[in-house]
């Protein structure tokens, strides 16, 4: 267990690193949301196009992959939607908002860095196939119920196009879309190019974990910790119980790539949850207050996890 610990603490540390600065008042606001936009807009959407363009599509796109992760991650958003509407009196837009918060993982600054350090970089295309459709499943789902919820009876085509513009906006999603239109064409890249993306690529992470610890320093915690607490054990506790039973008693997985859905999965909401949430003015400060208790579980219950795995 300790072993295990000392895995995963360094990438806390970096996060660690960035509120303490903020907390120290070392730096600015403005160079915290600075580096959060480099990171969210622009080296992020990089590693992703980088990642799916050259994921080998027919060893990691297996049907009983996805559905193992995605199935118990639509069962999620359902769960915590009703927890937030009928335990929390929530309204309907803010119970969308709710769940948002415990489907959206933080996949990318947590997940991939945490798999990286516990499983080694071949770990990473299963973590890869998952992610390249995970802010485009999120997204859709989250933008289709609030935007049927707002649109009053104004036709599918609008909320249809609703969604099309919401995703088209976000970077993420657009790396992702590019990296799968490279990946299905063939098209390699000039070398130039790709050395300049992965110079990108490379700065992704450390940036994005340091600015997160920067941009939670604002989140303070809140009255509506019951409902913070049931967030954190949908999104820590059940979400990867269920990816686990589904994937080893449903679809039956090889053991390494169940081990990758279930520790993506017990990975804590992520920025976007904030994000969403804002976009609409519901729910906010239940998704920052979440986004920082679930990280700070998050350093014990993911070493949980790892140690039930191994």
């Amino acid at each position: 267990m300790l072993n295990i610990f000392i895995t995963v603490l360094p990438v806390f540390l970096i996060i660690g690193a960035g509120y303490a600065v903020m907390w120290r008042r070392l730096i600015t606001k403005d160079v915290i949301d600075a580096l959060a936009q480099f990171a969210q807009k622009f080296a992020i959407p990089c590693l992703l196009f980088l990642a799916v363009a050259e994921l080998d599509l027919k060893a990691y796109f297996n049907i009983p992959l996805f559905a193992s992760y995605y199935i118990p991650a639509g069962l999620i958003f359902m769960i915590g939607g009703f927890t937030g509407y009928l335990l929390f009196n929530r309204t309907p837009a803010q119970a969308v908002a709710v769940g948002f918060t415990v489907l959206f993982s933080n996949m990318v600054l947590l997940g991939f860095t945490i798999m990286e350090r516990a499983y080694g970089v071949d770990a990473l295309s299963t973590n890869y196939a998952l992610a390249s459709v995970h802010v485009l499943f999120c997204y859709i789902i989250g933008i289709t119920c609030m935007e049927t919820l707002r649109s009053n009876g104004v036709g599918i085509i609008l909320i249809i196009s609703s969604v099309f513009k919401a995703i088209f906006r976000n970077t993420l999603a657009l790396g992702l879309i590019l990296g799968f239109t490279f990946n299905f064409s063939g098209i390699s890249l000039p070398e130039t190019l790709s050395v300049a993306l992965e110079m990108m690529a490379r700065s992704a992470l450390p940036v994005a974990l340091f600015a997160l610890g920067g941009v939670l320093y604002r989140y303070k915690l809140s009255s509506n910790l019951p409902e913070v607490g049931a967030v954190a054990i949908i999104k820590l506790f059940i979400f990867p119980i269920l990816v686990y039973i589904m994937g080893t008693y449903v679809f039956e997985l090889e053991t390494s790539v169940r081990n990758s859905a279930v520790i993506i999965a017990a990975m804590p909401p992520g920025i976007n949850t904030y994000i969403f949430a804002s976009m609409y003015n519901r729910a906010q400060q239940t998704a920052a207050t979440s986004i920082v208790i679930c990280t700070g579980l998050s350093i014990f219950t993911i070493t949980a996890w790892l140690a039930f795995l191994n």
